[in-house]
């Protein structure tokens, strides 16, 4: 291959390059503003929910619930560290399905609406 060849196709390599990453960082720029933030309601209480990431106290203090009424709520007898495991942990220590744990974040979540709590 003469030298002329080879800088040419490396000057088409390169070009190549520089409008697939051009292209590519279009459509991660455009697919940013599809992205729409979660809302209140919007919101559900799954697997991958907000409130599994949670602790008892954070939950507590988000509804304006004691800490012993949220884990009554839950059906879960607290021990000391459980005061700091998130929502998630705790379901996986007490082998608590997500359905019966889903069921106890909406009784939270019922009861500070009963009781006037702080549910933001």
């Amino acid at each position: 291959m003469s030298k002329k060849l080879k800088v040419a196709l490396s000057i088409l390599v390169i070009v190549i390059l520089v409008f697939a990453t051009v292209k590519q960082s279009i459509r991660l720029h455009n697919s940013l503003y599809k992205v729409q933030f979660p809302t209140q309601q919007s919101r559900q209480l799954s697997k991958a929910g907000i409130y599994n990431w949670m602790t008892v106290g954070e939950l507590s203090k988000k509804f304006g619930v004691k800490e012993e009424t949220v884990f009554e709520l839950l059906g879960i007898k607290p021990q000391p560290e459980d005061y700091k495991l998130s929502i998630l942990e705790l379901r996986k220590k007490y082998n608590i399905t997500s359905e019966e744990m889903i069921r106890g974040l909406k009784n939270v979540i019922d009861y500070s609406r009963q009781n006037s709590g702080n549910h933001d």
